[in-house]
């Protein structure tokens, strides 16, 4: 039977201690649904982009920005699959238990025109230097979600808990490939389901990628035989803290814009106007020739009269005249 050791540091207590006032300011705190959209879908390109990175596929920003926002093509379907995956793990939070059909699906989503039918969700079968032996890995993964339904864990803080899930997966290995992004996927979906969402605001593999070192420091120590999980848990719970604080941040930050607070509660925007905000906060600048782009069966004086709208409330501002027109966020 799977019994995780771990011992609860000042350190690991005070990371939470952030954690729950940064949940508090982000689950309380009312922004303009736009704006909501936004801190949404940069996480989704943070992590889309972070984890390409950890598989060795480098690409900008701007170009992740421009696949996820439909006016791209991605060269690989896993882009795709892992917005998928992301989005099936508000689906499977609604449930308080985890079972090994979900982590299966998981990797069913993550490899779908990637492997064929019989390798998606299939567990590995090669030998791998200090990880689970193949014939003992559906034992192990039994006893890890045997172990995160049982009382113990229903006692223990969430955060804790999916940082446990997250190193253990990592040391099954369970899957021939993309282990780790079926784990960061575990771990979303355990928060969710306990009220850890944060919104869909934050990008774990986003701190993760920028402390690399300390990631597979930390990640090593906790793979080995009879290892005690506090280093890592340490580590996660410093890293979630960072994420969460920073996030928490910026939600006050726009709260306290006073063209947002003017708009939030008070001014209702279409979504054709939301979708303009959103497009300048991504692009900067808005000119005539990209209507078509952002609204392909939309016509021109519609898109004119929800920027006038925009202009009216100060959100948006104009400069140049007729088709030379450029509008930018005031």
């Amino acid at each position: 039977m799977f019994v995780p050791e771990y011992t609860i540091t000042a350190s690991i207590l005070s990371s939470i201690s952030s954690v729950e006032y940064g949940k508090a300011v982000i689950d309380n705190t009312t922004i303009l649904p736009v704006w909501e959209k936004q801190l949404q879908k940069d996480a989704i390109i943070k992590t889309l982009q972070n984890t390409l990175a950890s598989l060795g596929t480098n690409l900008d920003t701007q170009t992740v920005k421009s696949i996820v926002d439909g006016m791209a093509k991605a060269e690989s379907p896993f882009i795709s699959n892992l917005q998928t995956a992301l989005n099936e793990t508000n689906i499977i939070s609604t449930s308080n238990e985890l079972h090994e059909e979900e982590l299966k699906k998981f990797h069913r989503i993550l490899t779908q025109k990637m492997l064929s039918e019989t390798k998606q969700g299939s567990y590995r079968t090669t030998r791998q230097t200090n990880k689970t032996d193949p014939v003992e890995i559906l034992a192990e993964i039994v006893q890890l979600f045997d172990w995160y339904n049982s009382m113990d864990a229903r006692e223990t803080h969430p955060i804790i808990t999916a940082s446990i899930l997250k190193a253990r997966l990592e040391t099954i290995k369970p899957f021939e490939n993309y282990n780790e992004t079926v784990a960061n996927l575990i771990v979303y979906t355990t928060l969710k389901s306990k009220g850890y969402g944060f919104k869909s605001y934050i990008s774990l593999e986003d701190y993760y990628y920028k402390t690399k070192r300390d990631y597979e420091k930390n990640l090593n120590e906790s793979t080995e035989i009879d290892t005690d999980f506090s280093a890592w848990t340490g580590y996660f719970c410093e890293g979630l803290s960072y994420e969460v604080s920073n996030v928490s941040e910026k939600v006050k930050l726009l709260v306290r814009d006073t063209k947002i607070a003017k708009a939030t509660g008070r001014v209702r925007l279409s979504q054709r106007q939301e979708r303009i905000v959103e497009y300048l906060q991504d692009y900067g600048i808005l000119q005539n020739k990209d209507f078509t782009t952002v609204f392909p069966n939309v016509s021109e004086d519609s898109v004119l009269r929800d920027l006038k709208v925009l202009l009216d409330k100060g959100i948006v501002q104009k400069s140049g005249s007729t088709k030379s027109s450029r509008y930018e966020l005031s």
